[in-house]
């Protein structure tokens, strides 16, 4: 049967049509020499047959290279002042630096997105490909890269069942070193405060959960409170509506370091002692993590780090020597002055 010719062809189609991913017709189009010449012909063929419009502009692409690459983050309030972004970018800076990138900063505002900015950087060679850090659930236009040619790397995030490329720290893995380091202090009432607008996020309560209940834990002495912010003030606010609700909490689990710091005042405040009243533990050992009364124990993320693999990644896949990234990085243990023991009383 003849298939009909659209000028709305998709990548995804081709893909489909030819048996690969779109990642492959991705690479294919940017003459990546990773490619067999037999898939090469295939998708090539099939590229002609359905009269692929951007055919032209897309295999052009490795020989207009801008040198810059785009790093993009949520709309969130001063976020270049934030630390975790700011680890991740400097770290993405450092490896583009080296490689002779330069790189282009954008927040992905309402008119960001509604302008398809995003498409446009690329389109329109102020980019050659981007890497964008910790999207959230909603953040669904990026899932447009899926049709698109241009190279797009996700940073400690991603989308079930996409295809999209992305690097991130293990966050299941996250949550069970956590979990079963309070539950050997013996903590058996265990307040989470989590941010639920990412998959990254939604990971982590689960199994956190999964893990305790597993250990004979019941649902009720695992109350947890939704956050979107992931700041000290929601830290603060989620600290104390968990102690209201759960006053006989003896350990506070935060998505963040900056969330366990905001629950760490609030105790404070109610003359309240960690760990020995109760234990808090943050995620990703932000510098300032050592130096807080007491110091936080903690998920180490390695998040400069995290921001050099991206980035090296981004420009793997650039480069044809990469077709896909789909990368999982462990998280560990440090363990500081915050948590320790359940009281005597509370283990029952």
């Amino acid at each position: 049967m003849a298939i009909p010719r659209s000028k709305n062809i998709t990548i995804k189609e081709i893909a489909a049509q030819c048996d690969v991913s779109p990642s492959t017709v991705s690479l294919v189009l940017n003459n990546s020499p990773k490619i067999k010449a037999s898939t090469r012909d295939r998708v090539m063929k099939m590229v002609d047959k359905l009269d692929y419009q951007p055919n032209q502009m897309a295999r052009s692409l490795v020989s207009r290279r801008s040198k810059c690459l785009s790093v993009t983050v949520p709309n969130l309030a001063h976020v270049f002042s934030d630390v975790y972004f700011g680890e991740i970018i400097s770290g993405i800076y450092q490896e583009a630096n080296l490689s002779g990138y330069k790189i282009l900063l954008d927040i992905a505002q309402e008119k960001f997105i509604g302008d398809k900015e995003y498409l446009n950087i690329l389109r329109n060679r102020r980019a050659d490909g981007m890497v964008y850090i910790a999207s959230t659930i909603e953040d669904r236009f990026l899932l447009e890269f899926e049709e698109q040619p241009y190279p797009l790397l996700l940073v400690n995030h991603y989308f079930p069942g996409s295809q999209l490329n992305y690097i991130s720290v293990d966050y299941k893995k996250a949550a069970k070193l956590a979990a079963h380091h309070l539950l050997e202090l013996g903590h058996r009432k265990i307040g989470l405060i989590i941010g639920t607008n990412t998959f990254t996020g939604l990971d982590f309560r689960d199994t956190f959960l999964e893990v305790c209940e597993g250990r004979g834990i019941e649902k009720k002495d695992l109350p947890w409170c939704g956050v979107k912010d992931w700041d000290e003030q929601e830290g603060y606010e989620m600290a104390k509506k968990l102690l209201a609700r759960h006053p006989d909490l003896t350990a506070i689990m935060a998505g963040n370091d900056r969330m366990a710091i905001g629950a760490i005042r609030y105790l404070s405040n109610m003359n309240l002692r960690v760990p020995e009243d109760v234990s808090v533990m943050g995620m990703d050992d932000i510098p300032s993590a050592r130096y807080t009364t007491p110091g936080l124990s903690t998920l180490h993320m390695d998040l400069f780090r995290l921001g050099e693999l991206s980035c090296r990644h981004l420009l793997n896949l650039l480069e044809g020597k990469e077709s896909e990234c789909h990368e999982l990085k462990e998280p560990h243990l440090v363990l500081r002055e915050s948590t320790g023991p359940a009281k005597p009383d509370s283990a029952s």
